[in-house]
């Protein structure tokens, strides 16, 4: 446990500082836990799939959803079907376009991912209590959706059990 001087010193130190070095324990420890059970993504593939929502995507809307061109969406999504995680199928609205769908590799890794963050929310809970993580769970949420709006760049994806 942190003394008191400990304490005082870290909460001086500018809010990003602790939501930076937060979101890398985050991010580091997803990595850490996909790669341990076999999944082993690239850092710019891990910006698709929290974007991809399990009951899959149009091309263009997945490109729109993580800011990038077309193009360079196309080669992400190559990646992850190359390892087998997606696979492009006819959508059932538009003959002429593809849909971006979750493999059954697709579907583990969407699980894996749920495992994984709710043992760092258990740890968050551990050291706060459960009062204190809502209330910073509720705060976050609110500050998020004032500053990226509903349709952010980073949406939450769950598996389909």
């Amino acid at each position: 446990m942190a003394s008191a001087a400990e304490r005082t010193t870290e909460a001086s130190r500018p809010i990003t500082r602790h939501l930076v070095a937060l979101s890398t324990a985050v991010r580091v420890g997803i990595s850490d836990g996909l790669r341990s059970r076999g999944h082993h993504l690239t850092t710019s593939i891990t910006h698709l799939v929290p974007n991809l929502p399990a009951s899959g995507l149009g091309m263009s809307a997945l490109a729109s959803r993580v800011g990038l061109s077309l193009q360079r969406t196309g080669q992400l999504v190559q990646q992850l079907e190359d390892d087998g995680y997606v696979e492009r199928v006819a959508d059932p609205n538009d003959g002429r376009a593809k849909r971006v769908v979750y493999t059954r590799r697709g579907r583990k890794l969407l699980r894996d991912i749920e495992t994984l963050t709710e043992a760092i929310t258990a740890r968050f809970v551990a050291v706060l209590g459960a009062q204190r993580f809502a209330k910073l769970h509720a705060e976050l949420a609110l500050l998020d959706l004032e500053i990226n709006g509903p349709e952010d760049a980073v949406h939450v994806v769950t598996a389909d059990k």
